[in-house]
């Protein structure tokens, strides 16, 4: 584990990554909570419980796969105290913060008219849509929307992002549960149409059992693509605990094109008319829109010119869908990360830094300093140094160097965690000892 002092110097770095990148669905809001971090952490009359505070609300709202609608949503996350739920309130409400009125300011917002809620309200149905978040409902707000009927006119696609006008095209469509059947239907469909030698996974709520969800996430192995990405310096892994597996981060365009998954995947199914829209491209994660491939009367999958033409008219099931490769070497982390859920990916990843490692999708890792290796210890947290990978291939393998016995991806929740030990969670005492502690 680095010292959150130690590390909390870098605030700087997190800054310019939340400005560059609008991936996230909490990006306007982690640039709030960055700048209050970096101002408490540069004053002359420093706060360093203010400081671990901002931190570690960066790590539970940066962990998030919704946009953060109202308040309430954040008084229920582990790790948000009071007074930054008090100004993440004040920034929904676009009100400015001030600690000597928040709690005035909350009881205020609690008796406000009957406009401001309907405005509320307004504001939460337009976040319904994939990709606005809280910033962008407000904008279309001020600028006279008043329902997603409404957002609909012309008038507002200025103000929409090339993914977000996908998202309100195909919004009552992304609306529907996707059951189990979908699922499987659409994973034999790719299966039948790419490479053979790919290896096809149905995760995260699939895997856990789900009886239907909201998209479909498949993790896609190759004999061909072994490269495992090193993680960054230690001094840039703050916010990395609750990071998005295999988040789409920029990729030149060349780069993205030669990718093994867009040339011997996506394009493939493209150009099987299985593709509606593409959201993001990456090298090792694509997201877009698919129409469900249907079977005729005699089980044959219907005709390309036939789904196409079904699409036009926008008839049929429609289908968010992420496609994930990971290199051979990190199969068992990248099915750990992407089958979750959220809070059992935390818990795993608090338990690999509490032994001084560090996972991620791609494996679990140990950080080896220059420094340390010459005797300084103070100093082994910054970034001259090396990673090793410890184990990747294998769910089992990378738990049991946890100290944990293997967890069936059905018991992977929030449930699972609460009845275990309060003091090891899910760790057994067998297995690599823990550093460190008593």
């Amino acid at each position: 584990m680095f010292r959150a002092t130690t590390l909390l110097t870098y605030g700087s770095s997190w800054r310019k990554a939340f400005s560059t990148s609008n991936n996230g669905p909490n990006h306007e809001l982690l640039q709030m909570l960055s700048r209050n971090l970096e101002q408490e952490n540069s004053s002359s009359n420093r706060n360093a419980y203010k400081v671990r505070a901002f931190a570690r609300a960066i790590e539970v709202i940066g962990a998030l796969d919704e946009p953060v609608r109202n308040v309430d949503e954040v008084k229920k996350l582990k790790g948000v105290g009071v007074g930054i739920s008090n100004r993440i309130g004040a920034f929904l409400s676009g009100q400015d913060y001030s600690p000597e009125t928040s709690t005035s300011s909350s009881k205020a917002r609690k008796t406000s008219d009957t406009e401001e809620k309907r405005r509320k309200m307004i504001i939460r149905s337009l976040t319904s849509v994939s990709g606005i978040g809280t910033m962008t409902a407000k904008s279309l707000v001020e600028a006279g929307c008043t329902s997603i009927a409404d957002l609909k006119k012309p008038k507002y696609f200025g103000m929409l992002s090339p993914p977000q006008l996908i998202g309100l095209r195909y919004h009552e469509h992304l609306g529907r549960p996707v059951e189990r059947n979908h699922a499987e239907q659409l994973v034999t469909f790719i299966s039948e149409n790419i490479s053979c030698k790919f290896d096809l996974e149905l995760v995260d709520s699939y895997r856990r059992g789900a009886p239907s969800f909201s998209g479909v996430d498949i993790l896609l192995t190759h004999p061909s693509h072994v490269h495992v990405p090193t993680p960054p310096p230690p001094s840039s892994l703050v916010t990395q605990i609750g990071r998005t597996p295999f988040r789409v981060s920029y990729t030149k365009l060349r780069e993205a094109q030669d990718s093994l998954l867009l040339r011997d995947v996506v394009v493939p199914l493209e150009s099987r008319g299985l593709v509606v829209e593409t959201l993001s491209t990456g090298s090792r994660k694509w997201q877009g829109v698919i129409r469900l491939p249907e079977r005729t009367t005699d089980g044959a999958w219907e005709e390309r010119s036939h789904r196409i033409e079904r699409i036009r008219d926008q008839q049929g099931l429609y289908i968010r869908l992420d496609l994930n490769l990971a290199p051979m070497k990190s199969k068992g982390a990248a099915l750990l990360a992407l089958t979750g859920d959220k809070e059992f990916n935390i818990d795993i990843r608090n338990k690999a830094a509490r032994l001084g490692l560090f996972l991620n999708e791609f494996g679990l890792w140990r950080w080896t300093s220059d420094t340390l290796l010459r005797g300084d210890a103070d100093e082994a947290s910054n970034s001259k140094g090396y990673w090793s990978l410890i184990e990747g291939e294998s769910e089992a393998a990378v738990l049991r160097e946890l100290g944990m016995s293997y967890v069936e991806p059905i018991k992977r929740n929030f449930a699972y965690l609460a009845n275990s030990n309060p003091e090891a969670s899910t760790t057994k005492k067998r297995g690599r000892p823990r550093k460190n502690v008593a």
